[in-house]
């Protein structure tokens, strides 16, 4: 196949390089732009029913990566799994729907310099990304906070279009109110703490995501195109090879590329040639959970042991989740163990107010994503999330080899960092606490399933270690390795390169506790803004 040559070229159909082909197309008509997917362009209709992924067999469209063996977890192995189809993770997800906190945003300005980067800089670019409904028990009004015009419909489980009244719905925020967790209306405010209505990227039963973003007649799309190599004319990005249709071919770029680069030890290793060293793959971090799981006296309460649609209950409308929690742990234990631990910076981030430190949710049914925990025959469960979503465990993502085609060395290195450990036990004890103080004990009859009798009534440390090792997977929430500051500029140039920009969530300093495509998608917005200008300059 033969060359050819773009003005622009955007290397992985994610949800960042769906909004910067739209928005580019957009903003520069007579401007040429390539997007190229590894994945198909659709899934044969999986994607756009709202848990058509769940119910499905989805391993054709998904990178579906491991990690090491995890030295945390007594070294077993964690999926590590990307979406490989046009809209990348938002085609695959369960469609959570949460930016982060002002608070951690507002520290990532301060520590790139960069008022754009603040929650105030960053709101008009969320604004833009979505059409917000607002849930029932929300004020009906405009919100400052929102915005209503967007390509993505974000909405709450009331308010998604679909009859979404899980039969426990009641007692799982009963299960919160236990815990102590305050009443938060609008999670996406800034303010993340407290519990809130599950906010979600779907609508009517139909998945939002970035691949429904509008493209112009200038946008070429190759799909079912794996990149495999970064072309270098001195140290400006000239353009990408790639496999497409089986055969090798390259594009070329009169601008810019947004991609990606790589480190100077793995490089040396599989013999590949370094142009400059940067700490790429470095710093990378994991949303990881323990799960506990749950059954209930009485039948027909959940997914799994009900009709999928009944008068009072339609499954197929949403992901069976209807309230989160987002915490801060400030137990002194947990304090003088942050102090003890953590460098100056860390300590700041750890301290930083408004700044979450896990998050807990229900998902109604059973729902084990190791495989190590058998479902009760007949009986309606929940299965109860302890997530940790301000990591201080870093860890790197690392070639395999010369081949660009090999699944690359991933290791979040999960709880690697005592702090880690104690934050997840802590929620969890506070969770498993609320579970039995609640009415799913006193009213429903719940019951723990899935770990030893003797465990059953044991918070110790070393119970909650047996269950995280035996529960635990991540929420697929990489970020970080091409961290901002260190190996792309505050406009996400890679740094010591020409025209070459890494822009999603590896651009992340540290984790943000949310659900990141939120944040990707007012990241992508703003970015495709500053690019857009620099070219009429």
């Amino acid at each position: 196949m033969g060359d050819s040559t773009f003005d622009y070229i955007i290397v992985g159909g994610g949800v960042a390089g769906c909004v910067l082909a739209s928005r580019l197309s957009s903003s520069l008509p007579d401007k040429s732009i390539l997007l190229i997917e590894a994945g198909p362009e659709n899934a044969d209709g999986r994607v756009a029913p709202s848990i058509g992924v769940a119910i499905s067999d989805t391993t054709d469209i998904q990178w579906n990566h491991k990690s090491i063996p995890q030295k945390g977890l007594d070294n077993n192995i964690i999926d590590q799994t990307q979406g490989k189809v046009l809209g990348g993770s938002s085609a695959i997800n369960y469609q959570a729907w949460t930016r982060g906190s002002a608070s951690e945003f507002d520290r990532w300005a301060q520590e790139v310099g960069d008022k754009r980067w603040s929650w105030n800089g960053l709101l008009p670019y969320f604004k833009r990304s979505e059409t917000f409904i607002p849930g029932k028990d929300m004020s009906q009004e405009k919100s400052e906070a929102h915005g209503y015009s967007g390509p993505i419909k974000v909405s709450h489980v009331s308010s998604s279009g679909g009859n979404r009244n899980y039969p426990l719905k009641s007692m799982i925020a009963d299960i919160h109110e236990a815990a102590g967790q305050k009443r938060n209306y609008d999670v996406n405010s800034g303010e993340t703490i407290g519990y809130s209505e599950f906010p979600n990227a779907t609508f009517n039963g139909r998945r939002q995501w970035a691949a429904i973003y509008p493209r112009g007649e200038n946008v070429t799309l190759w799909a079912s195109t794996q990149a495999t190599k970064l072309l270098f004319s001195s140290m400006k990005v000239a353009g990408v090879e790639v496999l497409r249709d089986g055969s090798t071919t390259t594009a070329t770029a009169r601008k810019e590329i947004c991609s990606g680069i790589g480190p100077k030890s793995g490089l040396q290793q599989h013999q590949i040639k370094q142009i400059v060293e940067l700490p790429v793959g470095e710093n990378f971090s994991e949303h990881p959970f323990l799960c506990t799981f749950w059954k209930v006296r009485d039948r027909g309460l959940a997914i799994g042991d009900m009709e999928m649609i009944t008068p009072e209950c339609d499954w197929t409308a949403g992901t069976g989740c209807d309230w989160f929690a987002f915490h801060r742990h400030e137990d002194e234990s947990v304090k003088k163990l942050a102090k003890e631990t953590l460098g100056k910076k860390e300590l700041e981030r750890f301290e930083l107010a408004g700044r979450p430190h896990t998050e807990s949710f229900a998902m109604h049914g059973h729902l084990d994503f190791t495989g190590r925990v058998e479902a009760p025959p007949a009986a309606s469960c929940f299965s109860f999330a302890s997530i940790l979503v301000a990591p201080e465990s870093r860890g790197s993502i690392r070639l395999a080899s010369s081949s660009p085609t090999d699944p690359p060395l991933v290791d979040p290195g999960l709880f690697t960092n005592p702090v880690d450990l104690k934050l997840i036990y802590e929620c969890a004890r506070m969770s498993i606490t609320a579970i039995k103080n609640s009415s799913a004990v006193s009213k429903y009859g719940a019951v723990e399933y899935g770990i030893a009798e003797a465990d059953m009534d044991d918070l110790s440390d070393e119970a909650l270690r047996r269950r995280l090792v035996q529960t635990c997977s991540t929420v697929f929430h990489g970020s970080g390795t091409c961290a901002m500051g260190t190996v792309v500029d505050t406009e996400c140039r890679v740094l010591g390169f020409q025209g070459l920009r890494v822009v999603d969530a590896s651009i992340f300093p540290f984790p943000i506790g949310s659900h990141y495509q939120a944040a990707v998608y007012g990241i992508a917005e703003q970015m495709s803004d500053i690019i857009a200008k620099e070219a009429t300059l």
